[in-house]
């Protein structure tokens, strides 16, 4: 499964099992390739490379989610976003598998009846 292939899965479980999450999780579109004015103007605008690529608010709290494939590895700016972070108490989860990501949500905002989605 591809890092966007598991984001995918993570979002739209959540989405279908916890809609109080509803606007609250959310990707952060930092990647993909630009041209030098775009990029320019996105930098100087506030996007930040090696921000998570979802971010949770929940109960005033934020929670960054960074998903990876199973041999996907966090880059060094990726690591110094997270350090800083986690630095401030803000929680950054890597996720591998749609079971991580389901048991870091049960543990910020516990577990609901999952419901099947035709």
């Amino acid at each position: 499964m591809s890092e966007i292939q598991l984001q995918t899965s993570c979002f739209t479980w959540l989405w279908n099992n916890y809609p109080q999450t509803r606007r609250l999780f959310f990707h952060v579109p930092n990647g993909g390739n630009r041209n030098a004015i775009e990029g320019m103007q996105l930098k100087a605008s506030g996007v930040v490379a090696g921000i998570p690529d979802c971010i949770l608010v929940h109960q005033g709290r934020c929670y960054g989610f960074e998903f990876k494939t199973a041999n996907g590895k966090v880059s060094p700016v990726q690591e110094k976003v997270h350090q800083a972070w986690l630095n401030d108490g803000t929680p950054v989860y890597i996720i591998r598998t749609i079971e991580e990501f389901k048991l870091n949500i049960y543990s910020i905002i516990g577990t609901v009846q999952e419901r099947k989605v035709a």
